[in-house]
């Protein structure tokens, strides 16, 4: 569940705009497979969707919680019972705004010219191994997250 809120969250990260679409792949180290999913992101002032029409499933990031859809059912996850989720948004609204500064207390920040590199604090290093990403311009070219069992999760803006 904590990989793919994680991957829920940093989906946020493509443009400004009302709809994105993009096309995930998160490979299983366990099974030596990839499985790919399309999305579709609407940002919003006030809230973040993230969409799986082909899974009926959507999650809602507020400012106060996250409102979890699958089917009819509903689950509202609050920022206070899960410290990670607290994190990732920070990290979330920090690359998304082009502060990266601001998630130093989570992350070692490293720059090359074309892609920036988050390495863990210890905290965040029990889950995390890395996290990369390009920018071009504003837009997000593709984000990678590397977990500590040998799993990645790649995502990549298609519209």
């Amino acid at each position: 569940m904590f990989k793919v809120l994680f991957l829920f969250l940093f989906s946020t990260l493509f443009l400004f705009s009302n709809e994105i679409k993009f096309k995930e792949e998160k490979y299983v180290s366990a099974l030596n497979t990839s499985v790919y999913r399309k999305g579709i992101l609407n940002i919003n002032k006030d809230f973040i969707k993230v969409t799986y029409p082909q899974q009926n499933k959507s999650f809602t990031f507020k400012k106060d919680n996250i409102l979890e859809k699958d089917g009819q059912k509903e689950k509202i996850i609050t920022y206070e019972d899960n410290l990670d989720l607290t994190i990732f948004s920070k990290i979330i609204e920090s690359i998304y705004t082009n502060k990266v500064e601001n998630i130093r207390e989570y992350f070692q920040i490293k720059k090359s010219d074309e892609v920036t590199t988050l390495i863990p604090s210890e905290y965040v290093a029990n889950v995390i191994s890395k996290i990369e990403y390009q920018k071009i311009d504003s837009k997000l070219k593709f984000l990678k997250i590397y977990f500590t069992n040998d799993d990645w999760i790649n995502i990549v803006q298609t519209h």
